[in-house]
């Protein structure tokens, strides 16, 4: 009995103590893991400004990061939820930047947010932008701080669309729009989480005519690193906080990417004169599929069945002009 109480006791103790010293699922952000995570749906490239950054294959020109998906209000505020499967990821954790000779880009962070944004509103349009990459918490922003083309605008009673695509207003009238409404940053850290609370939700269900109540984060999809987590996965390291949250940290070239030793970055794209690695052309692109290699296996077999009628031709060719297999014309056929 005695030693049986013990073997309780000892184990009673080791749980306790992997559960102190148990990683959290918010430890395993890092760039590996991001590597890991999107390369499947876009690609690495050097930007001038930021290191390694990521675009998704289905970039082209006119692409907004933030056309395809939808606005949730939940308990830490303005939550951007993604129609894209990677979304969890790109739309949560670091920002997007627009650079030259390469397009919409996202540089990594490893702060988790419902969303990095700063708002542009009034009673009759809402307008929202990525922040840039060296945003920190606290820092003021005015009109002059994102350009005017980065936003997506829409009508205030569309809003809350569930897809806000179709009710985005043309770019050429955003700077318009800008002028004419209030920048509202609301991004904080509230209990070690990181809250985005935008625009008034009461102005937002006047102006859009529906009642808000906030979602529970946990019951919204496409919002954390990994589908199941926990409020613990998205707190604010203590150190960071003392230190100044930060929407991204860019990675410097100088780290070689996952799985590549120093000195074998390889680029297959052209650079740029701004020094960036510029972005394929549309045309280079197949949005259409996400795995351009499976429709090029697709296409092979048609190649291989065209050769052997090749050859039949060249030996009838041989057999009506009484050609020998030696005669380098023959062979030439």
């Amino acid at each position: 009995m005695r030693y049986a109480k013990r073997a309780l006791m000892l184990i009673a103790l080791t749980l306790v103590a992997g559960a102190a010293f148990a990683t959290p699922a918010s430890a395993g952000v890092s760039f590996e893991f991001f590597y890991s995570n999107l390369s499947h749906d876009g690609q690495w490239l050097v930007s001038a400004s930021y290191g390694h950054v990521w675009q998704p294959v289905l970039y082209r020109p006119g692409w907004n990061p933030y056309y395809d998906g939808h606005w949730v209000y939940t308990d830490f505020g303005w939550t951007w939820v993604s129609d894209y499967a990677w979304g969890s990821i790109p739309y949560h954790y670091g920002t997007w930047a627009f650079e030259p000779g390469l397009g919409w880009v996202w540089v990594p962070g490893y702060v988790w947010a419902p969303s990095w944004v700063v708002f542009s509103t009034g009673p009759d349009y809402i307008g929202w932008a990525p922040v840039p990459p060296r945003y920190s918490i606290g820092v003021s922003i005015g009109h002059g701080y994102c350009s005017p083309d980065h936003y997506v605008f829409v009508d205030s009673r569309h809003f809350l669309a569930p897809r806000v695509r179709g009710y985005a207003v043309p770019v050429s009238r955003n700077r318009g729009l800008v002028e004419h409404t209030r920048i509202v940053n609301n991004i904080r850290v509230e209990n070690q989480v990181v809250v985005n609370h935008g625009p008034s939700v009461r102005e937002v269900e006047r102006w859009s005519g529906q009642r808000i109540a906030a979602r529970s984060i946990e019951r919204v999809p496409r919002v954390a690193a990994s589908e199941r987590f926990s409020r613990a996965d998205l707190r604010v390291d203590s150190g960071r906080v003392s230190r100044g949250v930060r929407a991204a940290e860019p990675m410097a070239t100088s780290r070689p990417l996952p799985g590549r030793a120093r000195g074998d970055e390889r680029v297959d794209t052209p650079r740029g004169r701004s020094g960036a690695v510029a972005a394929p052309r549309a045309t280079d692109r197949a949005p259409q599929s996400a795995h351009p290699s499976r429709a090029a296996a697709k296409e092979q077999p048609r190649a291989r069945a065209a050769e052997p009628s090749q050859r039949d031709t060249a030996k009838a060719n041989d057999k009506g002009q009484g050609k020998t297999k030696g005669n380098p014309k023959g062979r030439g056929q």
